[in-house]
């Protein structure tokens, strides 16, 4: 779609050399930021584990970005966060996802694919490659090769805390295929991962050393404009300080997804009229910087528990109907409760019911894969808890339409 080419963020533009057969000809790889385009970038690693040489589970992780970009080609800076789940099930493509953390990013990238993380900042973890695929200057035939240093991220006791590995990747260019229906650009890469303690000196002190093998196929489809997909097949030994090792099997998997625009204003219109008519009653409908935000204010549950009471039907029904009537976005449901309890139980009391919201519009039609959700407790009242009308008043479920 046009709109999406233009809003592709992350993208390779492919110029055919002029008169190059479009199969066999030379071909020029750059990547591409149009200022203000967005883009989706999800990761998702499906990895067997095995400590001392033993399988003991799998490890499974999907990251979502959602990215904007700014400045120019020769160095685009892409803001935004990273949506972090983590689950024990394989396909997750049918369900609700539970937010595990929200990670804001701040990445330059430059016009071969050469990438950094804003200088003073922490470093968020992700992406896991950095400065991946570089891509060479000048055109390329088929079967021409290059080498490029790049960046490894890892983390494997997943606990925020990560080791960069600087690799040295081999890149081959296969040519143009026909897949889908279309003709994509493929790329080859392997790198080896070799790391010993004290070559990050912000890394892991837990990791004694790394090994480990990477062989990756990269999808860019021409017309389009910017890369499709990266598929990943991973071997990595962790050699840790008190003599155990870990290791890991399997892929990462990289999709990159340009964002066709929102008009937030004609959209929280649209929204506001629609509960109007349906009699949703006190839901306010706002415009804000990840998209549009319906708060759905003095949510009654009973006591302490995640039930929604049988009052609250007609407005979420209401609810439901005018989301359905929303192609293709992305709703975030985020609960909040009133100060009462412990901070932990405030919190997972808040997870619990932004859950029993996603049920409930799920029950109404909605496919359960369009929603994500996540509780803050208590951490973000809009009233004073003193008194009963303001605690029901921070009782509240927002649920955002994502520009994703």
């Amino acid at each position: 779609m046009p709109c999406m080419k233009k809003a592709a963020v992350v993208s390779v533009l492919l110029v055919l050399a002029l008169g190059a057969p479009a199969r066999a000809g030379a071909i020029e790889l750059r990547w591409f930021f149009p200022s203000g385009g967005k883009v989706r970038l999800t990761e998702r690693a499906d990895l067997r584990r095995y400590v001392d040489g033993k399988f003991v589970g799998l490890s499974y992780r999907e990251v979502r970005g959602i990215l904007t970009a700014t400045g120019d080609q020769a160095a685009a800076r892409l803001e935004g966060d990273f949506f972090v789940f983590e689950e024990t099930v394989h396909d997750t493509r049918h369900v609700a996802r539970r937010i595990d953390d929200v990670v804001p990013i701040n990445l330059t990238i430059r016009a071969n694919g050469a990438s950094e993380i804003g200088r003073g900042e922490a470093d968020p973890g992700y992406p896991s490659l950095r400065s991946f695929p570089v891509l060479p200057a000048g055109p390329v035939e088929v079967g021409m090769g290059w080498q490029a240093f790049g960046v490894r991220v890892v983390e494997p006791f997943r606990d925020k805390v990560f080791t960069r590995v600087r690799i040295y990747s081999d890149y081959r260019f296969k040519g143009i295929e026909q897949r889908e229906g279309r003709e994509v650009a493929v790329i080859t890469a392997q790198f080896a991962v070799r790391y010993k303690a004290g070559d990050d000196p912000y890394g892991d002190e837990r990791i004694k050393g790394i090994s480990g093998k990477h062989v990756v196929a990269i999808s860019y489809d021409p017309a389009a404009g910017r890369p499709i997909f990266m598929s990943d097949q991973v071997e990595e030994q962790f050699t840790l300080a008190d003599g155990k090792s870990v290791a890991f099997k399997g892929f990462i998997l990289t999709w990159f997804e340009g964002i066709e625009p929102m008009d937030r204003d004609s959209l929280a219109q649209q929204v506001a009229e629609g509960l109007r008519r349906g009699g949703a009653g006190d839901v306010e409908v706002a415009e804000g910087e990840r998209g549009v935000t319906l708060t759905v204010n003095s949510i009654r549950f009973v006591a302490e528990q995640a039930t929604v009471l049988p009052e609250e039907g007609g407005r979420l029904r209401a609810l439901a109907e005018t989301l359905k009537r929303i192609p293709k976005r992305t709703f975030l449901v985020v609960g909040h409760t009133a100060r009462a309890g412990t901070v932990e139980s405030q919190e997972r009391l808040s997870v619990e019911r932004a859950k029993a919201i996603v049920d409930y519009l799920v029950s109404q039609g909605i496919p359960a894969e369009r929603f994500i959700y996540e509780g803050r407790g208590a951490s973000e009242p809009v009233a004073p808890n003193d008194t009963e009308e303001h605690m029901a008043r921070n009782r509240r479920v927002e649920i955002v339409i994502l520009e994703d």
